[in-house]
């Protein structure tokens, strides 16, 4: 069976390059490039990854990761961002977004990064 992920990332370039590498590796793919669509679209459809950013227009990805979890959806989230988490303390967001990350993400992928490392992370994941 195919596996579904979605994209939530502002990045389209980056966005649009990571959903060909994943449907070149057989994955069917979704893309959002804002926090309210990517909400959508989630509680829409059924998903079996999320790669998300944090820092998104419209709604945050910290949000969406909240919202998800408090909806007990059976998805597993691989958290893409550009700031800076080690255990608890990060630059750019407060404190309690950044224990909530690490609390409820299954993953996080450190911007820039190297596809191979976020496939393996999608592999271990799915």
């Amino acid at each position: 069976m195919e596996k579904k992920i979605l994209i939530i990332e502002d990045d389209a370039d980056m966005c649009e390059e990571m959903a060909e590498i994943l449907r070149d590796e057989g994955y069917n793919v979704a893309m959002a490039f804002e926090g309210l669509s990517g909400n959508k679209l989630l509680e829409e459809n059924e998903f079996d990854l999320l790669l998300l950013d944090l820092k998104l227009p419209g709604m945050g990805g910290v949000d969406i990761l909240k919202k998800l979890r408090a909806a007990k959806k059976n998805i597993k989230v691989l958290v893409l961002t550009g700031n800076v988490i080690v255990n608890g303390l990060e630059g750019g967001m407060n404190d309690v977004d950044a224990k909530a990350v690490l609390t409820l993400a299954d993953g996080v992928v450190m911007k820039p990064f190297h596809v191979d490392e976020v496939l393996k992370k999608i592999q271990e994941l799915v």
